[in-house]
């Protein structure tokens, strides 16, 4: 079996149900049987294969998949001398010969007239989906194609990552594409591919519980959205649309551990963004703060979390914050009480301590008066505040 035979059989493999050592063993034969002197549009359409099972967040890649995967890239990459990265020409080839047939468009739905009711016939499952390899190839060439030739890739890049990111069960792979869209930050800006992006990762930044991983899907929504709006340089109203977000997803997520660690983690950033028109959405941010500092989870690294953006609101909106002070001072102390003797417990107790010395900078007095009273009730346990 020649090398390209074999290349295509690796392609066509339903990863879906193939066994880790049939893909392995498919895998070896290709890199034995390399053959440095076919031509490079071959050469350039087996390395989208190779990529396809390097990419370490494929589902259907292993660790020993990945190994010998990406011993194989290495290999094509040297023999194409690539190891700069992906230029236009490649990556377009790429997503033509391994992408593309893929994600062509599928036909309208034909209507029939049934009953006086108009029913659309329901279509199967896109052809990208029955295919995961695609996508596999399409993540891994996008991630190494080089910055300055985004422009000249977008018409192959973008129809693609805006499909992934509409997906429920692949958006997690669209958002990431979006970020890698966005190296070239002047390109996204001008071109309006940044705001197009923009709109598409807007419907992601709903938590969605019935998610795999759904935590991990909301921090990637709003990573994506954050590095996005970064890069074109969005007004203050669009950051305002993540604040929004933010407060609907803290009444979703409930007493979920690590999605209120993302939820709450956010804050800081909007933070640094909006500076002082945070003020607006203060109240809220408070009372998201203080809630899991004084609530019973009472686990350590998400008050830690919490005790981080009272400081970012004290930075950021010092002439507000300070009507604050009681309510949040007593929530710090709720979360001080709790803390153990373990070396997360001596984080939370320094991060406690910074967010009292940013307390204190808007507003001293009430700080103290606030302390005092905790004193008061237990002088030994509060002595260091």
């Amino acid at each position: 079996m020649g090398y390209l035979t074999c290349v295509e059989q690796l392609w066509e493999l339903d990863v879906r149900v193939a066994s880790e050592r049939e893909v392995c063993e498919l895998i070896e034969q290709c890199r034995n049987q390399l053959d440095s002197t076919l031509d490079r549009t071959h050469l350039v359409s087996s390395l989208a294969v190779a990529g396809a099972f390097s990419g370490v967040s494929m589902d259907y890649v292993t660790p020993r998949v990945h190994e010998l995967a990406d011993k194989w890239t290495v290999s094509l990459c040297s023999i194409l001398d690539l190891n700069s990265g992906l230029g236009s020409s490649d990556f377009n080839h790429m997503c033509t010969h391994r992408v593309h047939p893929y994600f062509s468009s599928p036909k309208q739905p034909q209507y029939k007239l049934m009953h006086a009711d108009i029913q659309p016939e329901l279509m199967g499952e896109p052809e990208w989906k029955k295919h995961e390899q695609c996508v596999g190839a399409f993540m891994w060439a996008l991630g190494r194609l080089d910055a300055s030739a985004i422009r000249d890739s977008v018409a192959f890049a973008l129809p693609v990552t805006l499909a992934l990111a509409d997906d429920y069960e692949y958006r997690m792979y669209g958002l990431r594409a979006s970020c890698l869209f966005v190296r070239d930050p002047e390109f996204a800006r001008r071109s309006g591919t940044g705001s197009v992006l923009l709109s598409s990762i807007r419907t992601c930044l709903v938590y969605r519980s019935d998610a795999p991983q759904p935590h991990e899907l909301l921090h990637s929504a709003f990573t994506a959205f954050t590095t996005v709006a970064d890069a074109i340089k969005v007004d203050v109203q669009e950051w305002w649309a993540l604040c929004d977000a933010l407060v609907v997803n803290y009444g979703y997520v409930g007493d979920k551990v690590n999605e209120l660690r993302v939820v709450c983690g956010q804050i800081s950033i909007v933070c640094e963004r909006l500076g002082v028109c945070v003020a607006r959405y203060l109240r809220a941010f408070v009372g998201i703060v203080t809630h899991v500092l004084e609530s019973g989870i009472c686990v350590v690294e998400l008050q830690q979390v919490a005790a981080e953006q009272v400081a970012a609101l004290a930075r950021a909106c010092p002439q507000r914050v300070c009507v604050y002070v009681p309510s949040v001072v007593a929530a710090l102390a709720r979360a001080w009480d709790s803390a153990g003797s373990d070396s997360a417990s001596d984080k939370l107790r320094d991060e406690i301590h910074r967010a009292l010395a940013s307390l204190r900078e808007t507003d001293a007095d009430a700080v103290s008066r606030a302390v005092r009273s905790l004193q008061n009730g237990c002088p030994s346990h509060f002595d260091t505040w």
